[in-house]
């Protein structure tokens, strides 16, 4: 692999942006093996899905725009969560094998998992805690004040990335967590 760590990160973003969000839950909750059905694929799993759906229905996704393939995602509730999301990010980043059906938001940000530090000391791979734990982002990269950040959102219609500046934050900060030792934790990783 060539390029620095944070250059492939970068390019591994990339991946997800503007796929749909996508939340395994209340009424079109299902019970599918296939992580991409739920919310939790990684970005080829989720392609993948999509071109497998669209030959069963005799769709050309070449001949469709970028907008006409998110909402035919949509339409078949291929997307990711925020979970997921930040999921595949730690797992390329740290070299990590965490499974994102056994991971969530409050888990993420959470004890044995993470460990809470100061804003200030935020850095590549640290994650922001929002609405009490249901909601989580994922930091790209702080460059002096600026952080960057990724995440998965309904409301943003899906994956995007943003930043904000550390002196003023325009964003909800409910805790920044840096991930603890994993060895203990086997009940979230994919073994």
């Amino acid at each position: 692999m060539a390029g620095s760590k944070l250059d492939l990160l970068y390019l591994e973003t990339q991946k997800y942006l503007g796929l749909p969000y996508f939340s395994n839950l209340g009424r079109h909750q299902t019970s599918s093996s296939n992580n991409a059905d739920v919310g939790k694929g990684s970005a080829k799993e989720i392609a993948l899905r999509t071109i497998e759906i669209a030959n069963l229905e005799n769709i050309k996704l070449v001949n469709l725009s970028p907008i006409q393939i998110y909402n035919f995602q949509k339409k078949h509730r291929l997307g990711i969560d925020c979970s997921g999301l930040v999921c595949h990010l730690l797992n390329f980043y740290f070299s990590l094998s965490l499974n994102p059906r056994k991971t969530s938001a409050n888990k993420l940000t959470s004890l044995p998992l993470s460990t809470t530090i100061k804003l200030g000391d935020i850095r590549t791979g640290d994650l922001i805690r929002q609405k009490n734990g249901r909601h989580v982002l994922f930091v790209i990269n702080r460059l002096g004040d600026t952080v960057s950040y990724t995440d998965s959102r309904k409301d943003s219609r899906g994956v995007k990335t943003d930043s904000f500046s550390l002196s003023k934050p325009d964003i909800e900060i409910g805790g920044v967590f840096r991930l603890t030792s994993l060895l203990s934790i086997p009940d979230i990783s994919t073994d």
